[in-house]
């Protein structure tokens, strides 16, 4: 909200200088009310451009959770309908492997001693990826397998080697529209953040110069210098 509130507070001073008339005619031309007025609708376009992005980026990781909901279920169905047609012992192995990772567990270790007691005996543990672009590539490894296995012929139209691979198709293309998004996200936040913090008379040094250069002319304890003194610009750590 640190962004936000800087454009809010550079707007009201804007006003404030305005609203002074030609009691407040600096010679810096970016201290200027003209030139404030232009950075403002700037700062302003820069935050609707983030806001878009931020918007478009939501939708797309949206739609991408729904792409891959119920894929860790597909997965254990497909190493089922694998093992169930007889397919290579290898083959089903291969399959299991690659939905394991797609699942996130992990086999555990078992204890060599068989009658070790219930608080001995290992748990499972787990741990989920937590990129997508992992997932697709098991999801692949696993279609790859099931492809080199001629007795892999389901008649469930999702289950296919054909619709598997429609599957796969389509994670790839979410994945990417994420990334795109992301990519848009951070051009918009990064050009917002010039604007308003490390380009030539930006948005923060323009607003301290502006309350300095009324503090100077108006003094230090003048209504006009109190008026504005409430105006809190931050400049977040990046």
């Amino acid at each position: 909200m640190t962004h936000v509130k800087n454009v809010q507070a550079f707007e009201k001073l804007t006003g404030i200088c305005t609203g002074y008339g030609g009691a407040y005619n600096p010679g810096q031309q970016n201290l200027q009310v003209n030139a404030m007025a232009t950075l403002m609708t700037k700062a302003q376009q820069a935050m609707e451009k983030v806001n878009e992005a931020q918007s478009l980026y939501d939708l797309a990781t949206n739609e991408r959770f729904k792409a891959f909901k119920g894929l860790r279920h597909l997965a254990s169905g497909v190493c089922a309908l694998l093992q169930a047609s007889g397919a290579d012992p290898l083959h089903v192995s291969d399959a299991r492997a690659s939905s394991r990772k797609i699942w996130g567990s992990r086999k555990a270790t078992r204890k060599a001693n068989a009658e070790a007691s219930a608080e001995d005996k290992p748990k499972p543990a787990f741990s989920y990826p937590h990129d997508f672009a992992s997932i697709v590539n098991y999801f692949a490894a696993l279609v790859e397998t099931v492809s080199n296995e001629p007795k892999y012929q389901p008649n469930e139209e999702s289950m296919t080697l054909k619709g598997l691979q429609r599957k796969l198709a389509s994670l790839k293309r979410y994945n990417q529209a994420v990334t795109q998004a992301e990519i848009r996200l951070t051009q918009a936040k990064r050009d917002r953040n010039e604007l308003y913090y490390y380009a030539e008379s930006n948005l923060f040094t323009t607003a301290l110069a502006a309350k300095l250069y009324i503090r100077g002319i108006f003094g230090y304890r003048s209504a006009q210098h109190l008026e504005v003194a409430r105006l809190r610009f931050t400049k977040p750590r990046f």
